[in-house]
Protein backbone atom coordinates (compact mmCIF):
# COMPACT_ATOMS: atom_id res chain seq x y z
CA UNK A 1 0.00 0.00 0.00
CA UNK A 2 2.41 2.40 0.57
CA UNK A 3 4.39 1.99 -2.63
CA UNK A 4 1.38 2.42 -4.08
CA UNK A 5 0.68 5.61 -2.07
CA UNK A 6 3.95 7.00 -3.14
CA UNK A 7 3.00 6.85 -6.33
CA UNK A 8 -0.01 8.44 -6.26
CA UNK A 9 0.56 11.20 -4.20
CA UNK A 10 4.29 11.91 -6.32
CA UNK A 11 1.70 12.26 -9.13
CA UNK A 12 -0.44 15.47 -7.61
CA UNK A 13 2.50 17.69 -8.52
CA UNK A 14 5.77 18.96 -7.16
CA UNK A 15 5.96 16.96 -4.16
CA UNK A 16 8.28 14.68 -2.59
CA UNK A 17 7.13 11.96 -0.43
CA UNK A 18 8.54 9.92 1.83
CA UNK A 19 7.19 6.77 3.96
CA UNK A 20 8.56 5.48 7.34
CA UNK A 21 7.13 2.33 9.09
CA UNK A 22 8.30 3.97 12.68
CA UNK A 23 7.21 6.45 15.36
CA UNK A 24 11.21 7.06 15.62
CA UNK A 25 12.17 7.36 12.31
CA UNK A 26 9.52 10.18 11.40
CA UNK A 27 10.57 12.04 14.26
CA UNK A 28 14.42 11.66 13.53
CA UNK A 29 13.45 12.50 9.96
CA UNK A 30 12.04 15.70 10.88
CA UNK A 31 14.56 16.40 12.93
CA UNK A 32 17.47 16.29 10.72
CA UNK A 33 15.94 17.77 7.14
CA UNK A 34 16.14 21.79 7.41
CA UNK A 35 13.36 21.74 4.98
CA UNK A 36 10.34 20.80 6.68
CA UNK A 37 7.65 18.58 4.42
CA UNK A 38 4.26 21.14 4.19
CA UNK A 39 2.16 17.87 5.61
CA UNK A 40 2.49 14.79 7.36
CA UNK A 41 0.29 12.11 7.69
CA UNK A 42 0.94 9.48 10.61
CA UNK A 43 -1.35 6.91 11.78
CA UNK A 44 -1.81 5.79 15.68
CA UNK A 45 -0.31 2.22 15.40
CA UNK A 46 3.23 2.21 14.71
CA UNK A 47 6.04 0.47 15.97
CA UNK A 48 8.60 1.36 17.95
CA UNK A 49 7.02 4.62 18.90
CA UNK A 50 2.99 5.85 18.21
CA UNK A 51 1.64 8.19 15.95
CA UNK A 52 0.81 10.45 19.39
CA UNK A 53 4.04 10.45 20.61
CA UNK A 54 5.62 11.01 17.56
CA UNK A 55 3.65 14.07 16.75
CA UNK A 56 3.93 15.17 20.54
CA UNK A 57 7.46 15.59 19.33
CA UNK A 58 7.57 17.01 15.97
CA UNK A 59 5.02 19.70 17.31
CA UNK A 60 7.59 20.65 20.19
CA UNK A 61 10.06 21.20 17.14
CA UNK A 62 7.94 23.51 15.76
CA UNK A 63 3.88 24.28 16.40
CA UNK A 64 2.65 25.30 13.32
CA UNK A 65 3.56 21.75 11.40
CA UNK A 66 0.47 20.42 9.20
CA UNK A 67 0.45 16.50 10.35
CA UNK A 68 -2.98 14.63 9.17
CA UNK A 69 -3.58 11.92 11.09
CA UNK A 70 -5.28 8.57 9.35
CA UNK A 71 -6.09 5.88 11.39
CA UNK A 72 -8.63 3.28 11.03
CA UNK A 73 -9.08 3.61 15.12
CA UNK A 74 -11.75 6.15 15.13
CA UNK A 75 -11.07 6.64 19.26
CA UNK A 76 -8.26 8.71 18.34
CA UNK A 77 -9.87 11.35 16.37
CA UNK A 78 -10.79 13.40 19.43
CA UNK A 79 -7.44 12.85 20.87
CA UNK A 80 -5.42 13.47 17.94
CA UNK A 81 -7.28 16.77 17.39
CA UNK A 82 -6.82 18.36 20.72
CA UNK A 83 -2.87 16.68 20.36
CA UNK A 84 -2.54 19.04 17.84
CA UNK A 85 -3.62 16.86 14.96
CA UNK A 86 -4.34 19.51 11.43
CA UNK A 87 -6.95 17.32 10.90
CA UNK A 88 -8.10 13.37 11.21
CA UNK A 89 -8.93 11.09 7.81
CA UNK A 90 -10.39 7.49 8.92
CA UNK A 91 -9.36 4.56 7.52
CA UNK A 92 -10.56 2.92 4.99
CA UNK A 93 -10.16 5.96 2.88
CA UNK A 94 -10.22 6.86 -1.05
CA UNK A 95 -7.26 8.15 -2.30
CA UNK A 96 -9.14 11.04 -4.16
CA UNK A 97 -10.14 12.17 0.00
CA UNK A 98 -6.45 11.61 0.93
CA UNK A 99 -5.62 14.22 -1.82
CA UNK A 100 -8.41 16.39 -1.10
CA UNK A 101 -7.71 17.05 2.38
CA UNK A 102 -3.93 17.24 1.45
CA UNK A 103 -4.21 20.25 -0.68
CA UNK A 104 -6.85 21.52 1.94
CA UNK A 105 -4.05 21.31 4.60
CA UNK A 106 -1.47 22.62 2.50
CA UNK A 107 -3.25 25.76 1.34
CA UNK A 108 -4.69 26.34 5.09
Amino acid sequence: MLKLYKLLLAGMGDYSVEFFINGKDVVENYRKHSEKPKVIIMDYRMPVMNGLDAMNEILEIDRNTKIIFASADTSMKELSISKGATAFLSKPFKIEELIDLINKTIKE
